[in-house]
């Protein structure tokens, strides 16, 4: 009971009914926690540990910093010896670049590689040790020259912030300086367009075609938001959005597709949804004070889309070997055949404009 103080913020703060059913499973480690376990909190090893989701976990301590409980911080880790030799707690502050005095190197920080995300509980609310920090650092220090630190094997990366609603929501002012970016090794992307809906704003005119795309968008976000993506951005009637894995976006796009298949969007009746997704490096940016992404994949995903010519998905090859994906696909053929509405997947080479060389497409087609 020593930090029954750091309990009782908690159901005081704003954001309590957020989180109140993660937060009655945390209780009795955060009730009996050591000054070193509120330090550095590896979100992902302490959801494992006590069988949570660990986006539940990281959304609590999301909405805890954000009510002033526990205090963020961006760690990025050399990828030589893994020391951090830097943090920052605001992400706006964050840089491309990293410098390792251990090893007199420099490197660059990936958000899914050496970047780690921890939480310590805020001194107005538990005071730790003051000492607690310098003592960290000497035995980082000492195990990096016993060539014995490591990073844990679990846990909170920048990507899987990025990739959170609550982030985007409540920390969404935090955005990169103009001048910098930061690397992702895969991201997996999701771009859509409304096929037709030059002729819907003929036909029925701005105001209406306007509710019906807004009504549109609303699906899109909810069926993104359900397989753990979040949404980028949105260029006229289109919705890019990224996610942590290739089986995570197939199956938004899965969604999406059965879900405009059984939902009228009246008086445009049935919306055709052209779906493109690929997997692949890109790099975060700032791009009008909001995070965007760019790069080769982020050209591929969206000319992918460009391919699909009706209410289908199209896909890369990359996406379509990946295990978890097939797994998805073969479900999803399997509840299309049992309902009456046999699809099959097709495959062509095609030449995506800006793109060199020939590329490997996958996309849906109606069984006649």
């Amino acid at each position: 009971m020593q930090n029954r103080p750091l309990v009782e913020a908690l159901k005081r703060s704003r954001h309590y009914g957020l989180y109140e059913a993660t937060l009655e499973r945390l209780i009795p480690f955060l009730e009996s926690a050591t000054p070193s376990e509120l330090f550095r909190i590896n979100a992902a090893e302490l959801a494992d540990g006590l069988q949570i989701a660990k986006d539940d976990v990281r959304d609590f301590f999301l909405y805890g910093t954000a009510d002033g409980i526990f205090r963020l911080s961006w760690e990025f880790h050399c990828p030589h010896c893994n020391a951090v030799p830097d943090f920052k707690h605001n992400f706006g502050e964050v840089k491309g670049a990293g410098f390792c005095p251990l090893c007199d190197v420099n490197f660059r920080n990936v958000l899914d590689s050496n970047v780690e995300v921890t939480f310590t509980v805020h001194p107005a609310v538990v005071a730790l040790p003051p000492s607690i920090e310098e003592e960290y650092r000497s035995a980082m220090i000492e195990a990096v020259k016993q060539n014995s630190y490591s990073m844990p094997d679990r846990f909170l990366s920048g990507m899987d912030c990025l990739h959170s609603a609550v982030f985007r929501e409540l920390f969404g002012e935090e955005v990169l300086s103009a001048e910098e970016s930061l690397g992702i090794e895969r991201a997996s992307l999701l771009f859509t367009d409304i096929k037709g809906s030059t002729k819907m704003y003929s036909d029925l005119g701005d105001t209406v075609s306007y509710n019906v795309v807004r009504n549109h968008f609303k699906i899109l976000f909810r069926d993104i938001e359900a397989e753990k993506g979040v949404v980028v951005k949105t260029i006229g009637d289109a919705v890019m959005a990224s996610f942590r894995s290739p089986a995570d976006a197939i199956a938004a796009a899965l969604r999406i597709y059965r879900d405009f298949r059984s939902e009228r969007l009246d008086p445009a009746g049935h919306l055709e949804i052209r779906v493109g997704v690929h997997t692949g490096p890109v790099i975060v940016v700032n791009l009008n004070d909001r995070i965007d992404y760019f790069g080769n994949s982020v050209n591929i995903a969206a000319r992918i889309q460009g391919q699909v010519q009706s209410h289908s998905v199209g896909f890369s090859k990359e996406i379509f070997e990946d295990g978890a994906v097939r797994h998805e696909l073969r479900r999803f053929l399997d509840q299309q055949s049992a309902e009456g509405e046999p699809v099959d997947i097709m495959h062509r080479k095609t030449q995506l404009k800006g793109i060199e060389g020939q590329v490997d497409l996958y996309y849906f087609k109606d069984r006649a």
